[in-house]
């Protein structure tokens, strides 16, 4: 008996979520197909029904972890502009992962914005840019004008480098390391943010 089209997607999405959560946190090169469908509880001939090779998969996973991230999720919430702008940083840059939390697309290896395959570094590209994309909308919500992409892209670069920096760093003093560079994030945020509303109240 053929499988019904629900199972069918059920099935995807299984192989989608299993994927983005390994490549979310091992990058490209480090998880095999092999890793994926043994996680998932599935066979090779499942993978090759939905997907045509690796690459397609981690483009459509990165796709995936990118409208289901904490990032994507808080937009849309209401609170207080400072807490919520610092609910992000944080989260970007926790010491430890809330188990249930989708991760962030970029919080895997940074060499995979580098990869020799051109369909994974487009994936990685277009998750850097709706991260941009997304935290432009953030800023623009918080009273922030002018070049308030440039300094979404800079705040993003930041999160990324020091994600790929702090891995390197022995756990005693990776949390220092972390908040350090919070602190500092915030509070370049916070200064762009009275200085263009500064500039705002004398025009």
């Amino acid at each position: 008996m053929p499988y019904t089209l629900k199972h069918k997607e059920q099935t995807r999405q299984r192989i989608l979520q299993t994927a983005a959560k390994l490549f979310c946190t091992y990058g490209f090169d480090r998880v095999t197909l092999d890793q994926i469908m043994k996680k998932a509880n599935m066979t090779h001939g499942a993978f090759y029904a939905h997907f045509s090779g690796k690459s397609s998969l981690y483009e459509a996973a990165l796709q995936l972890a990118a409208s289901h991230s904490f990032w994507a999720r808080r937009e849309k919430q209401s609170e207080n502009k400072e807490t919520h702008i610092k609910a992000l940083l944080t989260r970007y840059l926790s010491w430890t992962r809330n188990s249930g939390d989708s991760p962030s697309p970029l919080e895997f290896l940074v060499t995979d914005a580098a990869h020799k395959e051109e369909k994974v570094r487009k994936a990685y590209q277009a998750c850097f840019d709706s991260l941009v994309d997304r935290l432009t909308i953030i800023l623009k919500k918080q009273g922030s004008t002018g070049d308030v992409k440039d300094l979404a892209e800079e705040t993003v670069v930041s999160l990324v480098g020091t994600v790929a920096i702090a891995r390197s760093i022995t756990q005693p003093l990776q949390r220092d390391f972390l908040k350090r560079a919070q602190s500092r994030i915030f509070n370049r945020i916070n200064l762009a943010i009275q200085d263009t509303k500064i500039v705002s109240d004398k025009c």
